[in-house]
């Protein structure tokens, strides 16, 4: 089994091409690692998704092979593991883990949510029970909270559906009508739902128990440059992810401008349209880095 020690990586720098503004809640950026293989050597191919979570479990959506690849992140060194392979699933572009450890991946063909356990053995498909018509609902993405309550971004109805953790609709949040495209949404730790516009590049935001979304910020047209695709949150800020720019953008919770950082290309530390990201308990990120054909990490110094 192949592994990678992050502390033994020499001359860890802040990657060029930094954009620092001087603000409170900046976290640089500074390359750790890339890992290019599962632990029994096979070769990632065009990944799009990616979760963390609290014990140090990486789960990463393998699209271009149709599986799921976990890694171990522990005290500096992530380790590949196995593939999750179930014929449920055969185009995983996003993944996220409950508190359970049960993971949850949207099938990019089938427009479905699967739901694995722990262990990687299916389980079911998210069915919506009990939401309102229309039937059909198409599935863009979706985010989980620290409760397992599942966010739902139906772009066939201009909806976010929120789900508890058993699966059962709890209520329905209406896309602002102004909205270009919404691509992406994400919930912070205090329960607010973000929306990422990514036509107009602007923000909208529903706080915990609100019934609608409302903006946040302003325009984004100075912060990302290009079409952003995915969204993430920790810790106050909340990275606004480019593909074909291969940057990410760091706002603060009220959608001010902090900093945009990374560098499109194919040398370590740069990326070739990002796709999903996470940010583990030590303060990493965790980059599906698409169309390199990699995963990366790295580090946020605040």
């Amino acid at each position: 089994m192949k592994t990678v020690s992050l502390a033994a990586i020499a001359a860890t720098v802040c990657v060029t091409g930094l954009l620092q503004i001087s603000a409170a809640d900046t976290a640089r950026f500074r390359y750790l690692a890339s890992v290019y293989a599962d632990g029994a050597g096979a070769s990632l191919k065009r990944p799009e998704g990616v979760a963390c979570d609290a014990t140090g479990q990486v789960v990463v959506a393998d699209t271009g092979n149709g599986r799921l690849v976990r890694f171990t992140y522990r005290n500096k060194t992530l380790t590949p593991g196995a593939e999750t392979r179930v014929p449920q699933l055969t185009a995983p572009v996003r993944v996220q883990i409950n508190s359970k450890g049960d993971i949850y991946a949207l099938d990019g063909k089938q427009r479905r949510i699967v739901h694995l356990g722990p262990d990687g053995a299916f389980r079911d498909f998210v069915t919506f029970d009990g939401a309102p018509a229309p039937a059909t609902i198409v599935v863009k993405s979706f985010a989980i909270d620290a409760a397992d309550h599942l966010y739902v971004l139906d772009v066939f109805s201009a909806r976010v559906l929120v789900l508890d953790a058993s699966g059962r609709f709890q209520k329905s949040l209406a896309l602002p009508g102004a909205a270009s495209f919404i691509t992406d949404i994400a919930v912070d730790a205090g329960g607010t739902v973000l929306a990422l516009d990514s036509i107009s590049r602007r923000l909208h935001a529903s706080a915990k128990d609100a019934g609608a979304f409302s903006p946040l910020g302003g325009d984004l047209g100075d912060a990302v440059l290009t079409m952003p695709t995915s969204l993430a949150t920790s810790r106050g800020l909340i990275f606004v992810v480019e593909g074909s720019g291969g940057a990410i953008a760091s706002l603060g919770q009220d959608g001010a401008f902090v900093g945009r950082q990374l560098t499109h290309g194919w040398q370590e530390g740069s990326l070739n349209h990002p796709a999903q990201v996470c940010v583990t308990d030590a303060d990493e990120m965790v980059v599906a880095d698409r169309d390199n054909s990699r995963v990366q990490v790295f580090g946020l110094t605040r």
